[in-house]
């Protein structure tokens, strides 16, 4: 395995921060009280964290307890199975896709940067996205053209390649976003690396920023006069 490669396709920087679920707690659903109600005790909930809510789960159904005294008292949170934090407010979300390589030893890393909000906090959770990283990595491997783009042999040695790369992300994310439904995701930054193993550089490794071979490209081109396809990439037949 390279120094640098993380089959999750997380950031090595950030391999804990979950997105929107930060913690999950299984829950026994409490029995009748003759003549009483059922309640729990706070002690068997998680803490919230901050820009968060509490969200329940009983059979296939979700659901956000009621505010106020009766939380514990109600039908949602008594008869629930599971209670997940989910975390509302906007956090950036780093997502890295290592590109397919020919070149042994040596690949494409392309790294994105999302600013993801919950909305729906329900939402998310029915359709079962726990961590948003996974789909945005999907999102991002998803454009076959991509892909064929980083399995160039000359994919580390040519910048043209990498700027078609990126040029074509990002016109696909004004064309055909990511959506997860409960939530708002917005592309804040895309950079570009040189994933590399650590036996090939004698036991050390290049960042995002440090790779020589595809250093932090923005979206830039270096011949205008070139034809480009509906996502900004060069479209000849036959070129990649």
């Amino acid at each position: 395995m390279s120094s640098l490669e993380y089959p999750s396709g997380f950031d090595i920087m950030r391999p804990d921060a979950r997105y929107p679920v930060v913690e999950s707690v299984p829950l026994n659903p409490l029995p009748a009280r003759f003549l009483r109600s059922s309640r729990r005790r706070f002690g068997e909930l998680p803490q919230q964290a901050e820009g968060s809510v509490l969200v329940f789960q009983c059979n296939d159904r979700f659901s956000v307890a009621p505010t106020g005294p009766r939380m514990l008292l109600s039908e949602v949170v008594v008869k629930a199975t599971m209670v997940a934090v989910v975390l509302t407010r906007s956090q950036v979300v780093p997502a890295v896709a290592a590109l397919p390589s020919v070149s042994p030893g040596r690949r494409l890393v392309l790294r994105a940067s999302y600013n993801c909000t919950v909305v729906d906090p329900v939402r998310v959770l029915e359709v079962g996205c726990w961590d948003v990283r996974t789909e945005l990595l999907e999102y991002l491997l998803s454009d076959t053209r991509v892909r064929m783009l980083g399995a160039r042999e000359d994919v580390t040695e040519n910048p043209e390649v990498s700027q078609r790369i990126l040029a074509r992300t990002f016109a696909r994310n004004e064309l055909d976003p990511p959506v997860i439904p409960g939530m708002r995701v917005r592309l804040v930054d895309l950079t570009l690396g040189v994933q590399e193993d650590a036996a090939s550089m004698g036991g050390s490794h290049k960042s995002f920023d440090e790779a020589d071979a595809a250093p932090r490209y923005q979206d830039r081109f270096g011949d205008e006069e070139a034809p480009r396809d509906a996502y900004g990439t060069y479209s000849p037949d036959g070129d990649y």
